[in-house]
């Protein structure tokens, strides 16, 4: 480990390593009260997962949702929690998620001009089949974010390559879904690029970081400064030794604390296979998540917490090729198998699962055959016909546009295809004779598929009797292997007490380490997942981390 230097680079109160929204949570707070900043991001530019996210926030029990009128128990709201959780949360840390993050996000709004909106008919993942789940009201987003709001950093902020620009979800959805691209209003689309009108997650971090760099003066924002390691003093962790964007060593004390909001290890894929139980890993993310917490964590006795991987926030999907963020390959997430006229199915050739949802179909393909030593449902295939690719756009590639020949099997029937992509052609054949007898209908009677509000709003089309079917029955047959790509929703992370430190393998709170989000162990959320969550946690920890460093916990 690094020893304290003879003269530090800088002094401050707080170290945060990382940008994102708990990073920038905190350095509000801890700005609001009287303390220094310093904000170390490794990449390029400020933002981290949550600029490349939808910017959903999932707060149950909400100070917006009530002053509109939708009302919200606490103790159902409490109990859809319970449920997602599966038996995996630490009781008394889920608790304080759900007290605090309503209180973190009216803090925030209130006090740091985040500027919250309710997501108009936008239901739960699990409305109407779990308990406690509602209709509407939980998800916040942001208004619009005007970019040049954020003078100098303006350049120096992450936008997304997977979400639609210049929009937020109420337009969204007022055009459609994702699926229905062709019915976007591009003209209104580009007007709002041009002038730099943020939607989604980067226009949630410009709200955050223009709080947290214009708004308050006492935080300085360092990117490609990437933390290396922790310094110690006796048992206390007292500041960092970073690498500056020079590559010399950058000594920066920390007289309150240091938060860790680094993400978790989407890119180190020796981790992600081993904690994630896939045998292979890629991520949608930015590429600069390499486990950085359970390195930094580990190196002063930190405790490593996890909860079962397969049905926590995380997708199936594919790269283009030639698309690249920051110098590697962009993987995208494939929602295409929710839509019309489109499925999935295994190497057997069958379907195995309610294509739309993916909360249905996660665990499914984590499944594993004891007796073949396999996954059972692993890799799924995406399949689309002619009637597909006449509506609906894959991946970037819109009704029309070619898709490149490396990325994707073509063939003039079912059987054909089938041989291409190596599956048992017999049972595909069979399974889409089967799945085009009532794909024209409103039920899926093998796996209920549209039955579940979210996916039909999301991934559907509505002016169809079932928004999330329709057969595949006009040549020519598309089809993909599909590969796992992660959204920085990691099983494993680090253990973190009720004030969000750190906690030692001993089972103490490690003096002046904190962590948040994705760095930490998803023990307040268990084993299941809801959009949204991971932004609660984000910036709830942040706000708790701050709070304990400022002396108000």
């Amino acid at each position: 480990m690094a020893t304290a230097p003879a003269q530090w680079n800088l002094e401050v109160d707080v170290v945060i390593a990382g940008s994102g929204l708990g990073a920038m949570s905190a350095a509000i707070v801890a700005q609001d009260n009287g303390l220094k900043v310093a904000i170390l991001e490794k990449a390029p530019k400020l933002g981290g997962v949550c600029a490349y996210s939808g910017g959903e926030v999932f707060v149950p029990c909400n100070y917006k949702m009530l002053a509109e009128g939708t009302e919200d128990n606490e103790t159902e709201a409490f109990a859809y929690l319970d449920f997602l959780a599966g038996g995996y949360a630490n009781k008394a840390l889920q608790r304080i998620l759900f007290d605090k993050g309503r209180e973190a996000a009216e803090y925030l709004g209130e006090k740091a001009g985040i500027a919250w909106k309710t997501i108009k008919g936008f239901p739960d993942y699990h409305y109407p089949h779990a308990p406690g789940t509602l209709a509407e009201g939980r998800y916040l987003e942001v208004e619009l974010f005007n970019g040049p709001d954020l003078k100098e950093w303006q350049k120096k902020t992450y936008l997304t390559p997977h979400m639609p620009p210049g929009i937020n979800h109420d337009t969204l959805f007022e055009w459609g879904s994702v699926s229905c691209v062709t019915k976007w209003d591009f003209a209104h689309m580009g007007k709002q690029i041009g002038a730099d009108q943020r939607g989604m997650g980067p226009g949630m971090m410009g709200y955050f970081v223009k709080a947290a760099l214009i708004d308050r003066t006492n935080a300085q924002a360092f990117v490609e400064t990437p933390v290396r390691e922790l310094i110690t003093e006796g048992s206390r962790v007292i500041g960092v030794r970073a690498e500056a964007a020079d590559g010399n060593d950058f000594f920066v004390k920390a007289n309150k604390g240091v938060l860790l909001g680094v993400g978790g290890y989407d890119w180190n894929e020796e981790m992600a296979i081993q904690f994630e139980g896939l045998p292979e890993w890629k991520s949608m993310c930015q590429p600069h998540l390499h486990g950085d917490n359970i390195v930094l964590g580990g190196e002063v006795g930190a405790s490593l917490g996890g909860v079962p991987s397969y049905n926590l926030g995380m997708f199936f999907g594919y790269t283009i090729p030639g698309e690249e963020h920051d110098g590697h390959p962009l993987c995208r997430a494939s929602w295409e198998g929710g839509y019309p006229h489109a499925i999935w199915v295994n190497d057997e050739g069958k379907r195995f699962c309610d294509e739309s949802f993916y909360r249905e179909y996660l665990p499914k393909v984590h499944g594993w055959d004891g007796v073949k030593q396999q996954h059972t449902n692993y890799p799924p295939y995406l399949i689309f016909d002619s009637n597909y690719r006449e509506k609906y756009s894959f991946a970037t590639f819109l009704p029309g546009m070619q898709i490149p020949d490396e990325m994707i099997v073509k063939a003039d029937t079912p059987r054909e295809l089938a041989e291409k992509l190596g599956i048992d052609a017999d049972n595909f054949v069979e399974t889409l004779e089967r799945f085009n007898s009532f794909a024209d209908g409103e039920t899926d009677p093998d796996f209920g598929r549209g039955t579940y509000p979210w996916a039909a709003k999301f991934i559907g089309d509505r002016d169809r009797p079932n928004p999330n079917m329709g057969p595949l029955n006009k040549a020519p047959y598309y089809g993909i292997k599909l590969i796992p790509v992660g959204v920085g929703v990691n099983c494993v992370g680090l253990k973190t007490t009720a004030t969000g430190q750190v906690q030692h393998v001993r089972g103490h709170g490690i003096e002046g380490l904190y962590a948040c989000g994705n760095a930490a162990a998803p023990l307040d959320t268990g084993a299941g997942y809801q959009s949204g969550l991971s932004n609660l946690r984000n910036m709830t920890w942040g706000y708790v981390a701050a709070q304990h460093m400022c002396g108000i916990l």
